[in-house]
């Protein structure tokens, strides 16, 4: 008996964690960085039945989200709001010359505040 989920080749111990994450917070964290789309595509199919809506975000390489409801919308909005202070902090600390460096934070807050935008307007249900 294997204890991988043959469906993700993810832990199966990891697959239920994400369902209980989700059934108590309305919301669960990826934070593998080989997690990929086509990965979260298998999870929701596995997690639908008993979810009747799930979203899946990926909010950088190192964050992607799976979100259930209401609430769990509202977390990962917060969670956002924190990275985009991150990195506006770290934008601050560049050097004037480093345009690319500056640009790349800029990029990445608007590609955030769009994230957010979105997940505003989501209707779960």
């Amino acid at each position: 008996m294997s204890n991988s989920n043959e469906v993700t080749g993810h832990p199966t111990g990891w697959v239920q964690q994400l369902g209980s994450d989700l059934r108590s917070q309305g919301y669960a964290s990826v934070l593998h960085q080989d997690f990929n789309d086509q990965d979260a595509d298998k999870i929701i199919g596995q997690l639908l039945p008993e979810f009747k809506y799930l979203l899946y975000i990926h909010a950088d390489e190192r964050r992607k989200y799976f979100i259930a409801d209401y609430a769990g919308r509202n977390t990962v909005i917060k969670l956002l709001e924190r990275m985009v202070d991150n990195k506006k902090s770290a934008r601050l600390n560049i050097q004037e010359s480093d345009r690319v460096g500056y640009n790349r934070y800029s990029d990445e807050i608007q590609r955030l505040s769009e994230l957010k935008k979105m997940l505003l307007q989501e209707r779960f249900g």
